[in-house]
């Protein structure tokens, strides 16, 4: 069984480090916004820093302690209260402000943070998006800014390769007082959470640290301030992680894109059958080969960068005959690679695993 990794150089917009730009997001205060696109799933690059509901209710500014600890309504604030860490890290909202206002039907809100198209990210959302960056003990690197300009040091595994640009924007304790500024990033979703132990109805965050790479899910109270990072209400169909192979059997590749490296996951197949993998363009030109000899196999992709190639696409050979998706459109015979299909993309955010059968 072999493994093609095409790499296809398409005219898309890019951002600098190689991701997908998405179409932005501008709030009902007129910021604008810049947006990546992360598997299936397009993600504002800034913290929230509007300062109504999208209807224009004004949200109220709260800077005494004692009034924010005594909140069961929407607020924000800047850090510190300070309005040069809004320019940086956007705004700290406690829930009630995240779940909205409901005028009028008890379980819809009418006054919600976010613009219409967009929404604040349910815990299911930030669980797709850290397994697509694979898993909680190392998506967090991927989706923290580079260096130490926001970051205490050593900010631990940032690459960035998301294009999420996390910041380390601290939080309001409910309390009322500020903490963690260049050493915690924490993000609202906008799912509830009972604790049994307390008795309370409490909200899932995610949390990235300065000195570990790794992404902590966890529950807070809803007095907190922490960060808003909005999710396009639009999924991108063509980006899942799995492949469907025969027999019912599955694997992986990520991070997708991939950058400086692709990890294969062989899933429930085994290292028993001859598996490799050949990175070419779409002519057919071969560019790297290898083989895949363990479980999991780190392929690292510095060696291919500068040759005109930006994004690639994993297809499975089972017997020589293509593994690939039914809504990938028309294939083609390679001149070099004469017993496997190039298939011609469909839709331009090419590097994606998808849902594949058997081509006959």
């Amino acid at each position: 069984m072999k493994i093609i990794l095409f790499l296809y150089a398409l005219s898309i917009s890019l951002n600098f480090h190689g991701q997908t730009a998405g179409s932005g997001m501008t709030d009902i205060d007129g910021n604008v916004y810049n947006t990546v696109i992360i598997g299936s799933q397009e993600w504002v690059q800034e913290n929230l820093t509007v300062s109504k509901y999208n209807d224009g209710t004004i949200i109220p500014q709260v800077t005494d302690p004692t009034a924010w600890a005594n909140l069961t309504t929407g607020a924000w604030c800047y850090y510190n209260n300070d309005p040069a860490n809004g320019l940086i890290y956007g705004k700290l909202y406690n829930y009630y402000a995240v779940a909205g206002i409901h005028d009028t039907i008890a379980s819809t809100p009418n006054k919600v943070l976010a613009p219409i198209g967009f929404h604040v990210p349910t815990d299911t959302n930030w669980t797709t998006l850290t397994d697509y960056l694979g898993g909680l003990l190392v998506a967090g690197g991927e989706m923290k800014e580079i260096g130490t300009a926001h970051w205490m040091s050593p900010n631990t595994g940032a690459t960035n390769s998301s294009g999420f640009t996390g910041l380390s924007d601290g939080f309001r304790f409910d309390y009322g007082f500020f903490f963690g500024v260049g050493s915690y990033a924490n993000w609202w979703s906008s799912t509830e959470y009972t604790n049994i132990t307390t008795n309370t109805t409490d909200v899932w965050i995610r949390h990235l640290d300065h000195d570990n790479n790794a992404v902590t899910r966890s529950a807070a109270l809803k007095a907190i301030g922490f960060s808003v990072r909005l999710v396009s209400d639009t999924l991108f169909s063509d980006s899942p992680t799995n492949i469907e192979t025969i027999e019912g059997k599955t694997m992986k590749m990520y991070p997708n894109p991939a950058t400086d490296y692709v990890v294969f996951d062989l899933g429930n197949f085994t290292t028993s059958a001859n598996w490799n993998y050949t990175i070419a363009n779409t002519i057919g030109q071969e560019i790297k080969k290898g083989e895949i000899n363990s479980q999991q196999t780190m392929i690292y992709l510095n060696d291919v960068k500068g040759k005109g190639l930006k994004w690639s696409r994993i297809m499975p050979l089972y017997n020589d005959k293509l593994l690939f998706s039914n809504n990938t459109g028309k294939g083609f015979r390679s001149a070099s690679f004469p017993n496997v299909f190039l298939v011609a993309a469909s839709y331009i955010s090419c590097c994606c695993l998808r849902k594949c059968n058997v081509l006959v």
